[in-house]
């Protein structure tokens, strides 16, 4: 009796560890499941705009709308947009979404109507001329008010999509929509102005588009050559190299009238920029190497999500590159560059700034363009990322001499206005923080002492 309860013991027990590890192995890397799905019955057909079968009806415009992204919000409506989601009571919000699936991309998350939309702007924007103004034919709409609803959502949804899948799309930021009929029955064409008139980059022509991507792609073959030069090969010294290139070269300036400080040009090519420039610029270097790197978006910041081993962890650039004492280093000079923020987790803990998961510039929106939830982000791991033997050996063979200026900078010579005031913020925060817990456990000792 007692063999017999002794087998149905460790049959239970042997039951019990495979139901568990199955349960954890498919919380890890679950299914990807989280697509919006169509909320109207209209059952679309989409397809590219051709001028020879399909007639617009110029005079029946029947919806318009026009969308902004954050990053070229003013600065009061940004700080709107942050005290509204600091407000969240969720300590996880500005660590990850409560995402149930694996994350891979943006794109990913669109449904199947979604994607049509994405895959045609996509594929006018990769053009040496990008068109501007595209037009996009959709058939099957039987409940007009239905499917304007839903498409004012998923315009939002695929837009933020394609913009922080593909950074070398620059202009393509501000959006504006016009649904007009067409002479078929059911059906309508969607005009999507990519640089309407409130738009940074209103009146740009695709070739000045054009001859700024050949400067871009200049930029990035230099930049892939030293790599190649060097020979890294492992993501984590790759990483590490665009990183400090990007903090040598860039200067942080915050000058409204420069009008790529918020793009990958700016970074690259005219290297200044503001956090924008930063993580857009990395992301796209990073992605020629099949780097899975993703822009990370808050209401006032931009940062990244990089993917190591199957885990996500944070790179923020601009925090790495930060002000000291209000001195703005030029380009050429990384005395200021910083860890921090490399292959972090969300509790990573430093001397200059707040923790990743109390810092309320880190708090996520999930939009590119309002406060509404479009989009879902990876979860972020808790603790950093640890590099191997081979990746740490690696990083001995990175060289920035050939791009750093061999004269010692004098601080005296350059104090810049158009400094980082979050990281000089954040910074001393983190620092008054540091002298009150040191002075409350001064007392506390004092007060056991005597």
């Amino acid at each position: 009796m007692i063999h017999i309860k002794n087998k149905i013991f460790y049959i239970l027990l042997f039951v019990f560890i495979i139901v568990n590890f199955t349960w954890c192995y498919t919380s890890k890397f679950p299914k990807l499941s989280k697509k919006h799905k169509p909320k109207s019955e209209n059952i679309l057909i989409i397809d590219e705009y051709n001028e020879k079968e399909n007639e617009i009806n110029e005079n029946d415009l029947i919806y318009k709308s026009e969308n902004i992204p954050i990053k070229y919000w003013a600065d009061g409506e940004k700080n709107e947009l942050k005290d509204k989601v600091s407000q969240d009571l969720d300590d996880e919000i500005n660590v990850s979404s409560s995402t149930s699936y694996a994350f891979t991309n943006f794109y990913d998350q669109l449904n199947e109507d979604e994607k049509e939309f994405y895959n045609i702007i996509y594929k006018s924007s990769i053009k040496q001329y990008p068109d501007l103004n595209i037009k996009i034919v959709v058939s099957g709409i039987n409940n007009l008010d239905a499917f304007i609803e839903e498409f004012s959502e998923s315009s939002e949804r695929f837009f933020t999509a394609l913009a922080y899948d593909n950074p070398e799309l620059w202009w393509i930021g501000s959006y504006q929509i016009g649904l007009n009929s067409s002479i078929k029955k059911y059906q309508y064409i969607i005009t999507f102005d990519l640089t309407p008139e409130d738009s940074t980059f209103y009146g740009i022509t695709n070739k000045k588009i054009s001859k700024i991507n050949e400067e871009i792609e200049n930029e990035k073959k230099n930049i892939m050559n030293q790599i190649a030069s060097m020979k890294l090969t492992t993501n984590y010294a790759i990483l590490r190299f665009i990183h400090d290139y990007l903090i040598t070269n860039i200067i942080y300036n915050l000058d409204e009238s420069k009008l790529h400080i918020r793009t990958l040009y700016g970074a690259l090519v005219e290297k200044q920029c503001v956090c924008e420039g930063y993580a857009e610029a990395f992301q796209y270097i990073a992605q020629q190497y099949g780097i899975n790197v993703i822009i990370a978006r808050s209401s006032v910041h931009e940062w990244n999500f990089v993917e190591m081993n199957r885990k996500w962890y944070i790179i923020d650039v601009t925090y790495d590159d930060p002000i000291i004492g209000e001195i703005n280093l030029p380009s050429g000079y990384n005395d200021n560059l910083q860890l921090d923020y490399f292959l972090t987790g969300s509790e990573h803990k430093c001397d200059y700034y707040l923790k990743y998961s109390e810092d309320p510039d880190h708090i996520l929106v999930y939009s590119g363009y309002s406060e509404n939830h479009v989009v879902e982000y990876p979860e972020i791991e808790i603790q950093d990322y640890v590099p191997t033997e081979l990746e740490l050996r690696e990083l001995e063979l990175i060289d920035l001499s050939n791009i750093t200026n061999p004269e010692p900078f004098s601080y005296s010579e350059m104090i810049d206005s158009n400094y980082n005031s979050t990281n000089t913020k954040n910074t001393s925060n983190a620092i008054t923080n540091k002298i009150s817990y040191s002075l409350l456990i001064m007392l506390l000792l004092l007060n056991v002492l005597f």
